[in-house]
C-alpha cells in the first residue's frame, strides 16, 4: 500500500503487517489458515491451575498463623524473617527478629534474660561477650564485644579479632569461648 504524507516528497511505502492479511484472504481461504488445536503449543493446551497457598506457619513471636509467602505477621506486625540460635551445651533455643541486637553473655541485665540464664555457669563466656544483629535487608552480623573477651569468639572454629563485625550465614556455628557452640538458623519468609 502506498500513501502520500503531507510535507514529504514522493510516495512512501507503509507496511501494515498482519493488519492487511484479513483483507487479502477471502472467505474461501479462511478455513485453510485457521489453526487447529493440534497446531497449538503444549503450553496453551495444558490446563492452567492455580497453586493454592501453602499452609500457614505460626509466627515466631506471637504464634499467630502467618500465611505462606507473607513477610509480616498480621497480628504482631513482626517480620517473618528471624534467626534461631540453638545450642546443646548449654540447652538453648532462642528466636530473634530484626531490630535491636541479640546480646550474648552471662550478665543478667546486659544479655537477653534467657541467654544469661543458660550461660550463667559457663565460665569461658564473658559477661558481655558478643551481639548478633539481623538487618532489615536479611544480612546477619556477629560482633564481638569491643573490649574483647577472655576466651574469644569463633565462627566455624575460626577466631574473630576483638571487636570485629563478621557476617553470619545459615548453618554457621558460633563459639563463645572453647566450650559453648551455638548453631545459627536463618528463616526467610
Amino acid at each position: 500500500m502506498v500513501t502520500e504524507e503531507p510535507g514529504v516528497p514522493g510516495p512512501r511505502h507503509v507496511d501494515r503487517g498482519l493488519a492487511d492479511d484479513d483483507a487479502l484472504l477471502g472467505d474461501e481461504d479462511e478455513e485453510e489458515y485457521a489453526p487447529t488445536p493440534q497446531d497449538w503449543p503444549e503450553e496453551v493446551l495444558r490446563p492452567r491451575t492455580q497453586v493454592p497457598p501453602g499452609p500457614a506457619r505460626p509466627c515466631w513471636r506471637c504464634a499467630f498463623p502467618v500465611p505462606s509467602g507473607t513477610s509480616v505477621c498480621p497480628e504482631c506486625l513482626e517480620s517473618a524473617r528471624h534467626l534461631r540460635l540453638v545450642g546443646t551445651r548449654p540447652q538453648l533455643d532462642i528466636r530473634h527478629g530484626e531490630g535491636p541486637p541479640l546480646r550474648l553473655g552471662r550478665h543478667p541485665v546486659w544479655a537477653r534474660p534467657e541467654v544469661a540464664t543458660a550461660l550463667r555457669c559457663e565460665e569461658d563466656v564473658s559477661r558481655c561477650h558478643a551481639t548478633i544483629r539481623l538487618a532489615p535487608d536479611g544480612t546477619l552480623w556477629l560482633t564481638e564485644n569491643p573490649a574483647g573477651t577472655s576466651n574469644g569468639t569463633y565462627v566455624n572454629n575460626e577466631r574473630i579479632p576483638q571487636g570485629t563485625r563478621v557476617p553470619l550465614h545459615d548453618g554457621d556455628v558460633i563459639g563463645l569461648g572453647r566450650r559453648v557452640a551455638l548453631t545459627v538458623l536463618l528463616t526467610d519468609p
